[in-house]
């Protein structure tokens, strides 16, 4: 009981400590930094577990504790450390994210300093607590929590020996069977993912607590238009509460409260343009979830076939899942491309709220001159310019009044500026001669734009669209975009460049930072495993577990579909979970193989080390597994807001950390095997002698080399 408290009390010292560094860089506690702790937990207890084992090993082979205590950390030093810095590296990247995926800073400040103070921990506190005989000793009396001690040691042994023993026996004798089995698992979870079994989407749809309804008619519509169509929307929203009070036998609103605003949305300001923000209630304890809502309201509401642009939706932190951005020096070209885009997207069944972001301007008279005025050598803007004079008027003089000043207007008379039909009756002067308007222009009168945007030194309109199914797979719709529709619009506009916003965007902004931030970390891992085992195929050996992780988590995400009402796709989200679940498993093949090395040390066989290895690291990892297990399950199942940004990484870590435990323990041992093989086999073309599976074993051959120079010495 001694020996567990002082482990176990590296938890609170580690995240004492970085508590005290966090509140230097602005830490606090909340759902992300939460997740950070229960994800470290596990890591800290086996540590500790490693060293106090070693300690407690030496303890009773040599009776002394302070020499157990010694000994027996300086022993572990090598794997802890190392299994403390990969972990370390593998949540950099984490901390170095910007943009949406910042607020993971958090998770990784907790881990990162935890694991920090853990070292110091248990190098020099845990080893002092230990050196005592009191500590150490086990006093077989026959008390009560003895034998409950005694009951629990008799379940894991039999789970280790009976059950965990005889499996790893049957994959170590079938190694061709248990490989085959593995990439067996490989290939099915890939191919469920990649034939839609298990989902996956760009960014997961979150549901905040409110949604919008908007609306954007023509520019110069009278506010009392706007108004009357918020009425009738807000109608709609307390008349779908009603019906769902009333199917869901409930007394509890569901809409809260609502908020209008007529001058103002996300189509612009101006009287033409309004919005309602509707805030509802929690929905996890009811059967419908915010977008059965929408489809509700959407339902209610009808079409709005005088709007120009309407829509009914939520928000979302990513963006659009569909948009597209043309970009041109051509106005008028960008506008036919934007048409075209529209249409196309529109016989998509899985798209809905199709949108282009140009704000929608006033009406305009638009000239076409005809070769009458070039003839004249008149230009579009001295035509322009003598209508603007007759219409809108012309200052032509000032003159004093007393103290005031007063300015003089010419323009037509009010009975002539009162119709466009006047246009008509303009003359057009053009040296002493006057020409009717008609001969030297036609006109058209079109809806003119209020602002254009500009990306990339060009002129850009984003069409923007939202999915039918907001857990469909948005990879697929932009796939077939970018496949059926770009090419033609390409084709078809020439002048026309095609870029991606919203979704599309930021997954290329995080894939930038994942693939650099990755690899960075990988090839930093690599040589810190390189630097401690001394061994490049040791080193590829851990990295080789990484992927089976990985699939694993992938493997949770569909599991958790399969149970759950929601789907839970993989995701941008999932991907960083997976590599923090990197550092996890990293740390549990570490510590494995540095058992593994120092059995053989030892004078075991290889065989007999890597089924001794997996017979002592059983418990560790499976107490490890559970902590980290059993502490993300509920979080899973978490429904608050902040907590769904984090669900995609809980489920990959989760069960990520559970498959995986159990390919480190079962796969592990038999992947040690086969690469021992294959050096073997490599060692036997080489020199053409076949050797023993000791004789390649780099840590025999290390001891071999120093006491080769310890004779010559």
């Amino acid at each position: 009981l001694r020996l567990s408290f002082w482990v176990a009390w590296g938890i609170p010292s580690s995240f004492l400590g970085m508590f005290i560094l966090g509140s230097f860089v602005g830490l606090t506690v909340n759902m992300i930094s939460l997740f950070g702790m229960i994800l470290v937990i596990g890591i800290l207890v086996d540590d500790g577990i490693v060293i106090a084992e070693n300690i407690f090993a030496h303890f009773e082979k040599h009776g002394n504790p302070v020499k157990a205590a010694i000994y027996g950390t300086i022993e572990v030093v090598p794997a802890v450390t190392t299994s403390i810095l990969t972990t370390i590296v593998a949540f950099t990247p984490l901390l170095l994210l910007t943009g949406g995926f910042e607020m993971l800073k958090d998770m990784a400040i907790v881990v990162i300093f935890s694991l920090s103070f853990s070292l110091v921990e248990a190098f020099f506190i845990l080893p002092a607590h230990l050196s005592s005989k009191h500590v150490l000793q086990i006093k077989k009396e026959d008390t009560r929590s003895y034998k409950i001690r005694k009951f629990l040691n008799g379940i894991i042994d039999f789970m280790k020996f009976r059950l965990y023993g005889n499996a790893l026996k049957f994959t170590m004798r079938y190694r061709s069977i248990s490989v085959a089995m593995v990439f067996g698992f490989l290939f099915i979870i890939g191919g469920m993912l990649a034939g839609g079994q298990i989902p996956s989407t760009l960014f997961p749809p979150i549901a905040f607590n409110s949604l919008n309804i908007e609306i954007a008619f023509k520019p110069g519509e009278r506010e009392q238009k706007v108004e009357s169509y918020m009425a009738k929307f807000e109608d709609a929203v307390w008349k779908v509460n009603e019906d769902l009070k009333s199917e869901l036998e409930t007394d509890e609103e569901i809409i809260l409260n609502t908020f209008s605003n007529v001058g103002f949305s996300s189509y612009g300001s101006g009287s033409h343009t309004g919005g309602i923000n509707v805030f509802h209630a929690e929905l996890d304890d009811y059967p419908i979830n915010q977008y059965d809502l929408i489809n509700r309201l959407r339902e209610e509401i009808g079409p709005v076939p005088e709007a120009e642009k309407y829509a009914v939706g939520g928000r979302s932190r990513w963006g659009k899942p569909v948009s597209v951005k043309l970009l041109g020096k051509n106005y008028g070209e960008l506008a036919e491309a934007k048409d075209f885009l529209k249409e196309e997207l529109s016989k998509i069944p899985d798209l809905k709220e199709i949108e282009d972001d140009i704000p929608i301007g006033n009406r305009e008279v638009q000239l076409d001159l005809l070769s009458q005025a070039y003839f004249l050598g008149l230009t579009h803007n001295d035509i322009t310019q003598q209508i603007r004079q007759g219409f809108f008027g012309e200052e032509v003089q000032r003159f004093m009044k007393g103290n005031d000043e007063l300015r003089v207007w010419v323009r037509y008379p009010s009975s002539d500026r009162k119709s466009i039909d006047k246009l008509e009756d303009i003359k057009i002067k053009s040296g002493a001669n006057e020409y009717p308007l008609m001969q030297l222009a036609d006109y058209r009168i079109e809806r003119g734009v209020s602002g254009i945007k500009h990306f990339d030194a060009s002129r850009s309109v984003a069409v923007e669209a939202e999915m039918v199914d907001p857990f469909g797979d948005a990879n697929a719709i932009i796939g077939k975009v970018e496949k059926d529709i770009v090419p033609v619009l390409l084709a078809r506009f020439p002048g026309i460049r095609v870029d991606y916003g919203g979704q599309s965007q930021e997954r290329a902004r995080s894939s930038q930072e994942m693939g650099l931030f990755f690899m960075g970390s990988f090839v930093l891992i690599f040589f810190i495993l390189m630097i401690n085992f001394k061994s490049f195929y040791q080193a590829l050996l851990i990295l080789f577990m990484i992927p089976l992780g990985w699939f694993s988590g992938i493997l949770g995400h569909g599991i958790e579909t399969w149970v759950s009402e929601l789907p839970k796709p993989v995701s941008m989200l999932s991907l960083w979970g997976m590599i923090a679940l990197m550092g996890v498993i990293i740390n549990d093949a570490v510590v494995f193989l540095a058992k593994f090395n120092s059995l053989v040390k030892e004078g075991e066989s290889v065989y007999q080390a890597a089924y001794n290895a997996g017979i002592a690291r059983f418990r560790p990892i499976m107490l490890t597994s559970l902590t980290t297990v059993l502490g993300l399950f509920p979080l899973i199942k978490e429904t608050s807001f902040q907590a769904q940004f984090l669900i995609p990484m809980a489920i990959s870590v989760a069960y990520g950390v559970l498959f995986g435990t159990f390919l480190i323990l079962l796969f592990f041992p038999v992947l040690i095997l086969i690469f021992n093989d294959i050096r073997r086999g490599l060692k036997w073309l080489w020199t053409g002698e076949k050797p023993t599976r000791e004789e390649v074993e780099r840590v025999l051959i290390d001891q071999r080399r120093t006491e080769e120079y310890r004779e010559i010495a």
